[in-house]
């Protein structure tokens, strides 16, 4: 009996370890999913690593007494909008530990990251803004929102505030170059990604690592549609909640929802990525229509100059656009849930969107 039961207890993982698709087709999915790692997913990372970097580098000449705070505004800028580009990636070490959250923590409509701010400058605690003093902190502390929260009140030089913004800045540096560390080939990471055709730990196919993908993707057009969107200019006029928006501080709210649709438009068309290659094993080509429905979406909202907060507060024509965009939204969900995996003979299952 002992070694039926123990046939039977291994009979799942070998069944999901088995891929759907041909070796021909898998190996032609694998390349795509290593151009897209090597051609957006590590670029993303790095512009994220190098904009960080310098949030920090502006944050301690300002402390200092030597920078502006506008130049650390635009630094902050910079950081918040790649940050939404490189975080259609939920793959690999990102989702680790408090995943996306450590870099973003929005919405958070109890005020966890700005609470956090007001009880660490209330302590003083050194050990906070000593070197790695944020490593293994709540991530309430050390995301952007509540470095926002810090840089956009009255921020005095050479004060506990200054210093506490400096180490957010430190440890977002910090997290960024571990990321781009582990998207680069060579690494532990990258030997499980690029395998996957012929199964590891981490990786028992291509399918498991193509429905990862589509996962994250999916996540990431619905926060889009639901909070970036929808959660300030509600469902229909005179739901509008201006209070509700993204990165109210900052006025980034807007450049947020552009800089989404703008990363659709790319993650989609990169050449001879995921996307780009599926079509020569049946995919569908809808990527592409897609992606330069996201693109002509993100051009139209760069075109208007004015505050997210504003345009919701107004509540009028633009606003009305804006939703009409988040209907919009629904067809790249669609896409990503069924439509792409579909057509190559693939299910996406359960994701953390649909059961929202």
């Amino acid at each position: 009996m002992r070694p039926l039961l123990a046939l039977l207890l291994i009979l799942p993982s070998l069944s999901f370890a088995q891929s759907r698709l041909g070796a021909d087709d898998a190996a032609i999915l694998q390349e795509g999913l290593a151009v897209t790692a090597d051609a957006f997913v590590l670029p993303a990372y790095a512009a994220q690593e190098a904009a960080a970097t310098n949030l920090r580098d502006q944050l301690d000449a300002y402390c200092t007494g030597d920078g502006d705070i506008a130049v650390v505004h635009t630094a902050f800028a910079d950081v918040f909008l790649t940050w939404q580009r490189s975080s259609i990636v939920q793959v690999g070490p990102i989702t680790e530990a408090e995943g996306p959250m450590r870099v973003q923590l929005w919405p958070d409509p109890k005020g966890f990251a700005r609470r956090a701010v007001r009880t660490a400058l209330a302590a003083e605690d050194p050990a906070l803004v000593a070197p790695d003093g944020l490593d293994g902190r709540s991530i309430a502390l050390t995301n952007l929102t509540a470095l926002e929260t810090l840089i956009y009140d009255p921020l005095p030089v050479q004060s506990y505030a200054c210093d506490l913004a400096t180490a957010i800045a430190a440890f977002q540096a910090d997290l960024a170059a571990h990321l781009v560390a582990a998207w680069t080939p060579g690494s532990a990471f990258r030997g499980e990604y690029d395998t996957a055709i012929s199964g590891n730990p981490r990786y028992p196919n291509v399918d498991t690592l193509v429905r990862e993908f589509l996962a994250g993707a999916i996540v990431y057009v619905d926060r889009l549609r639901k909070f970036k969107l929808l959660r300030g200019l509600g469902e229909a006029t005179g739901e509008a909640r201006p209070e509700r928006t993204e990165a109210r501080r900052s006025g980034l709210g807007l450049p947020s929802i552009e800089t989404s649709f703008r990363t659709l438009a790319d993650f989609y068309e990169t050449p001879f990525g995921l996307f780009d290659v599926a079509p020569d094993i049946g995919g569908s080509m809808e990527y592409y229509v897609l992606g330069e429905t996201a693109r002509s979406i993100a051009d139209t909202i760069a075109i208007d100059p004015r505050p997210l907060d504003e345009i919701v507060a107004e509540d009028g024509t633009s606003a009305s656009e804006l939703r009409r965009f988040a209907d919009l939204v629904l067809y790249q969900e669609s896409f990503l849930k069924s439509g792409f995996s579909g057509s190559i003979g693939l299910t996406t299952g359960f994701t953390a969107a649909d059961g929202d």
